[in-house]
């Protein structure tokens, strides 16, 4: 099972739980001399809030920026499409500017109409930053979960694509998933993802690994 839901800042390094995380953002990070006005997003998976960010997006932006984003950190395996909508009916086009989104506004993201990951988009508040040369900043990410191998309980490395929906625990460390692949032959690795055990979904374009290091030396 999961061992923690708390995250990263990953500007100043602080680890907290979500909705202090929230707080810590809009007390530290708002900068009020900033000169571009931004909203702060928080994104959950729909089925899994223990995946979690927190992104900053200028308003003069698109849901285009936040959806290439969300391919990037968490979601992209083999180029599927992917919609917004609001109550998982009404379509929102990408080119919908983040300026016409009201505070506490939620959105679903939907990637992959087949082996579908959903997650849940919410409006916190307006803010404001310096200029950043990427578009989407992000601000927060959950620590990565940890799992147990069903078989002999250190951390898993690997999750069995066909027990996930058979078993309560299908995960396994790599010894064990070595033996496992025996009788199941699709594993994937184990992601910091809502769409982890998805499609053919292996992280390989997450490029947000947090490194305490690199924040430091900002």
């Amino acid at each position: 099972m999961a061992a923690t839901t708390s995250g990263n800042c990953y500007i100043c390094g602080t680890q907290l739980g979500k909705t202090a995380m929230k707080n810590h953002i809009l007390k530290v990070h708002d900068d009020p001399e900033g000169d571009q006005q931004c909203l702060l997003l928080k994104v959950e998976g729909a089925y899994n809030k223990d995946y979690w960010l927190y992104i900053d997006v200028p308003v003069d932006k698109t849901l285009t920026a936040v959806d290439t984003f969300l391919r990037k950190i968490w979601l992209e395996c083999c180029g599927h499409l992917s919609a917004f909508r609001y109550d998982r009916y009404t379509e929102v086009g990408k080119s919908r500017k983040l300026g016409t989104l009201s505070i506490g506004a939620k959105l679903n993201h939907e990637y992959d109409f087949g082996t579908t990951t959903e997650t849940i988009i919410t409006v916190v508040a307006v803010v404001k930053r310096r200029k950043q040369r990427e578009l989407v900043r992000l601000l927060a990410r959950n620590v990565p979960l940890e799992f147990e191998c069903a078989n002999c309980g250190k951390t898993a490395e690997y999750i069995c694509c066909q027990c996930i929906y058979d078993v309560d625990n299908p995960f396994y460390c790599g010894d064990c998933a070595e033996e496992h692949e025996k009788e199941h032959d699709f594993m994937l690795p184990v992601t910091n993802s809502p769409r982890m055990g998805e499609c053919g979904y292996d992280g390989e374009l997450d490029v947000y690994e947090f490194d305490l290091q690199k924040v430091v030396a900002k």
